[in-house]
Parts: C-alpha cells; structure tokens; sequence
C-alpha cells in the first residue's frame, strides 16, 4: 500500500533511509499532503488505519505505538513513533517473558525526518525505546489475524 499520498504525490521508498519498503505484511504505510506545511505518516495494517504521525513540533511522542499479529506462521511485531527533535540517536528493543525473557534489538527504519518504525518477527510483549537519557517502555497490543 505505499501509494500516493493524498495530494496524489508518489511516496514510495523514497524517504526511507534504510533496508527496503517497510515495514511488509500486515502493515504498510504512506505520506500523506507530502507538499503542505504540515505532512503525515499514515500506518496502517491490514489496510485499516492505524495511526496518523504528524509533522508537528507540539508534544513529540517518541513512541506513539506498538503491535503484535500472529500469522500462519509466526508472530510479528511494530513500534513506531516520533525521531527525537533534538537528532540523538535511537534505539529500539523487543522485549518478551517473564520466566525465560528475551530481547531483540531492532533496527530503526527512518521514514521521514519526523518518524519512524521498527519491525521484528518473534513472540515479544513490549518494547523499550532509549534515546539519550530517555528510556520508554511500550506494552505491545494485539493486532489483526
């Protein structure tokens, strides 16, 4: 679904700065009015809208959000949320268990200079996202099948 925003502008690949068009089924995601003052990141997942990250300065999220859906196959899971204004750097960590924990480090997909994602397969219940001295911890909710 990375499509023409709604100003009918081509968003594509072209603002992501790393790996290829993320972040793959069940999720995608587009910019929308890429011309005006305020652009958009819409999220989606199984073609439902999901989030709208705006490029406004006012109350800057670091993380906005997080999800899990399980697939024929395995489970997979998101974060997203706003870039630090300040142009720190961010890390992003899924964390799963309470008895036999795991985690995995997750890259960081920058979108636009605004937002970005992460996307990791495996069973995880949370994630934690540090940048700087801030360290933000965000449950995971369940998504679509």
């Amino acid at each position: 679904m990375l499509t023409g925003g709604l100003d009918h502008d081509q968003a594509g690949c072209g603002p992501v700065q790393s790996g290829d068009c993320p972040p793959g089924p069940p999720w995608s995601f587009r910019l929308a009015g890429a011309r005006s003052v305020r652009p958009a990141v819409e999220l989606y997942e199984a073609d439902a809208l999901l989030d709208v990250v705006s490029s406004t300065p006012v109350a800057p999220q670091l993380v906005r959000g997080a999800r899990a859906t399980a697939g024929a196959s395995c489970q997979r899971v998101i974060a997203w949320g706003r870039l630090p204004a300040a142009g720190g750097g961010l890390a992003v960590e899924f964390r799963g268990g309470t008895i036999r924990r795991r985690a995995a480090p997750a890259a960081v997909i920058k979108i636009t200079d605004w937002c970005w994602i992460a996307v990791a397969d495996g069973r995880f219940d949370r994630v934690v996202v540090s940048s700087g001295a801030r360290c933000l911890q965000h449950k995971l909710t369940g998504g679509r099948r």
